[in-house]
């Protein structure tokens, strides 16, 4: 319990005496200040200090703690704990580069000007993107948050500085043309890419998924492929949100050439539906190089990423008038509006109509225009 008192002692020159009050810190462990001439004095500091204790801005304990020793805390107690293998990796690698430059640095000490100059060095140094760069910053204030939420700190210094503006990635988009051109191409010349590639355009599945399918998640009875696991690093996951765990209709093409390929693809103790020739995990990066970009230049299609076939599925469904609604549950979008803010642009009929729309109200029908002129 905070309050003020007089503490006396003696010296030889006889008795000394000065004001102090007492209170418990963040932790809770009681301190005392004293030197104060007057009552008035010691209430007024101890008012002061009650405040910023309550507000966040006092911690008296840990000022010497480091960067590097908070997130030590960070990785142990939150990020092992309730983190995906794929967060685990990423953040790895962001503190890779975050621990060299301000690991050693007390946290108490450290400005919105640290990472400014962080942001600066990597920029020139290292030639980072804007986005990977606001990586490293979100788990910088990350880590510093769970540091207040543990007690460790009072406030987090890095709360305020700005995160960097990241360019958008242009979605590309094969056109239902294009589709047919680059099909024909990998069924004549990339007989063993093929049933990947139809069944990525036509299931809008992402690639971390179609390389963890299993044939027992393949119900050729109903039509449907089961996502509820990905592979990142070589490794299974869990999907990347929970909506992502779905139910994707196939077509019937699809399923005539997955149970032909069923008959001569490469088997595994993992039973995967597209494995590499091992049995084994495909690798993004070779089938990009060695099969899509490849099939993409004989069909004479500018190239894409693998998960521009995941936009092409959304756009051919939504092009020929498929309901939103059934695009976001076979997308695994989390709402609707994820679905529309993300392909409304693929919408132009939906435009069109809607003015046609405006343009139907407005047009007032001659007889009810001339009643409301004259009246009755």
């Amino acid at each position: 319990m905070a309050k003020v008192f007089k503490r006396k002692w003696k010296n030889k020159n006889g008795e000394g005496s000065t004001w102090a009050f007492t209170y418990n810190d963040t932790f809770g462990k009681r301190k005392i200040e004293s030197g104060f001439e007057t009552k008035i004095e010691a209430e007024k500091a101890l008012a002061k200090k009650l405040q910023e204790i309550e507000n966040g801005y006092y911690v008296d304990s840990n000022k010497s703690l480091t960067f590097a020793q908070l997130a030590d805390k960070y990785w142990k107690y939150y990020a092992e704990l309730h983190l995906k293998e794929t967060s685990l990796s990423c953040y790895q690698n962001c503190l890779n580069h975050l621990l060299p430059v301000i690991g050693d640095m007390k946290v108490l000490e450290m400005t919105p000007n640290t990472m400014n100059e962080y942001i600066r060095l990597k920029q020139s140094a290292t030639k980072l993107s804007n986005t990977t760069i606001n990586k490293h910053l979100v788990l910088a204030k990350s880590i510093l948050t769970h540091a207040i939420d543990n007690g460790l700190l009072a406030r987090n210094p890095l709360a305020r500085v700005k995160l960097l503006k990241e360019e958008q990635i242009e979605q590309q988009c094969l056109t239902q043309k294009e589709v047919y051109a680059v099909l024909e191409v990998a069924k004549k010349h990339y007989p063993d890419f093929y049933p990947l590639l139809i069944t990525a355009i036509f299931t809008g599945a992402r690639q971390g998924e179609l390389f963890a399918l299993t044939w027992d998640r393949i119900n050729f009875v109903e039509g449907y492929i089961k996502i509820d696991r990905r592979v990142h690093n070589k490794t299974i996951d869990t999907p990347k949100t929970r909506s992502s765990n779905r139910k994707i209709n196939l077509p019937d093409e699809v399923i005539r050439v997955l149970k032909e390929w069923r008959l001569r693809c490469p088997h595994g103790e993992m039973n995967l539906v597209f494995p590499n020739e091992n049995g084994g995990f495909l690798d993004r990066h070779n089938v990009r190089k060695r099969q899509l970009n490849p099939v993409l230049r004989r069909a004479g299609v500018s190239e894409i990423r693998f998960h521009d076939l995941r936009h092409t599925f959304a756009s051919l469904l939504l092009a020929n008038d498929a309901h939103p609604k059934y695009v976001q549950d076979q997308m695994g979008h989390a709402s609707i509006k994820i679905t529309m803010d993300t392909y409304s642009h693929l919408l132009p009929e939906a435009h069109k109509k809607g003015v046609e729309t405006l343009n139907k109200i407005l047009d007032i029908p001659k007889e009810e225009e001339k009643v409301r002129k004259f009246g009755t």
